[in-house]
């Protein structure tokens, strides 16, 4: 049986390079119940799938936080 996941669209701060791209991607994948993250620097968006049995969008955001990204 497959599990019930959410998808979001993020608009984030910070993403200025290919460098800040690769690290906003590592920092959502290690968000345990993180299906699916990618990050386009040219439009600063992180569009994310996840579990919400798992995570939620605050654990998410703050996983981006840590990493020195601010969700806008």
């Amino acid at each position: 049986m497959f599990s019930k996941t959410e998808s979001i669209t993020m608009t984030l701060s910070g993403v200025n390079d290919a460098a800040a791209q690769h690290a906003a991607v590592k920092a959502l994948r290690q968000v345990d119940g993180v299906k699916y993250a990618a990050v386009n620097r040219r439009l600063s968006v992180a569009e994310v799938t996840f579990s919400p049995k798992k995570t939620t969008v605050d654990t998410i955001t703050q996983a981006l936080a840590q990493a020195g990204f601010s969700v806008l």
